[in-house]
């Protein structure tokens, strides 16, 4: 009776430990709740809490205790590498915006504008911070971290704890997030690129007409208030452009994940 009583203690701790793997991986990589300035106590207590709440319901998986420690791991990584899939696939589709700074800053003059950002662990542009923090805010706003949560947990019926697996499908579904992700950042620059190209033609007139000018001192004033009055305009249309982009990588990952 006691062996029994223990066997069933450890299936279920293993089944919570599975469940906290697939779910805690996803928490320390997606956007937002990935975020440094969360203490990781509080990333750990909340991936902890729906771990709990989501192995109440997984209880009757059945499950065979891994034989040695090599085995255990392997369920440990598989697990993870679920959670890690469905989360850097949304990182990805941010990284976009990272590139819509980049262009705006070496197009503007305005590069050497450039703060630590601890997200991405590097330097980089005030113009990818400010795209970043606007669509996290839209992200938390459009309920994004719930379909996110939502889609893991969905995995959990196509692949109970113990079952996780990956296939080239879920490989494809993140290279076509990053052409994604390239071309929302392309498509968010493009108003601002269009107008600075339209100042530097502009100002290239002016220094053949007027050679007596100081046109670099005039293009950088030009240019920075041009880039920044252009983009005031069009952020509407990037924060639109982003959320009509968002719905369909959560259900390319949803589709990959629980195609396995």
């Amino acid at each position: 009776m006691s062996n029994e009583f223990l066997d069933a203690f450890l299936t279920n701790f293993l089944v919570f430990v599975l469940v906290l793997t697939r779910i805690g991986a996803l928490i320390m990589t997606a956007p937002m709740f990935a975020s440094p300035s969360i203490p990781i106590r509080i990333r750990a207590l909340l991936a902890i809490g729906i771990s709990a709440m989501t192995t109440a319901t997984l209880w009757d998986t059945p499950l065979e205790l891994p034989a040695n420690l090599l085995q255990l791991l392997v369920l440990l990584a598989s697990e993870a590498v679920l959670g890690l899939a469905l989360g850097l696939g949304i990182v990805a589709l941010f990284s976009g915006l990272q590139l819509t700074g980049q262009v705006l800053g070496q197009m503007s003059g305005m590069q050497l504008a450039d703060a630590f950002d601890p997200t991405f662990n590097a330097s980089v542009p005030l113009f990818s911070q400010f795209l970043n923090l606007m669509m996290v805010t839209v992200f938390i706003i459009i309920g994004g971290h719930r379909q996110l949560l939502s889609a893991l947990l969905d995995t959990f019926r196509e692949m109970p704890p113990g079952q996780a697996g990956l296939q080239l499908n879920v490989a494809h579904a993140l290279l076509q997030i990053v052409s994604s992700s390239f071309v929302l950042g392309m498509r968010a620059a493009a108003p601002v690129m269009v107008a600075l190209l339209v100042s530097i033609l502009i100002l290239g007139l002016i220094s053949r007409t007027l050679p007596q000018l100081n046109v670099i001192a005039i293009g950088f004033s030009l240019n920075s208030m041009m880039m920044l009055a252009v983009l005031c305009i069009s952020l509407g249309g990037a924060v639109w452009i982003f959320q009509g982009q968002f719905e369909p990588t959560i259900e390319l990952l949803r589709e990959a994940l629980q195609a396995n």
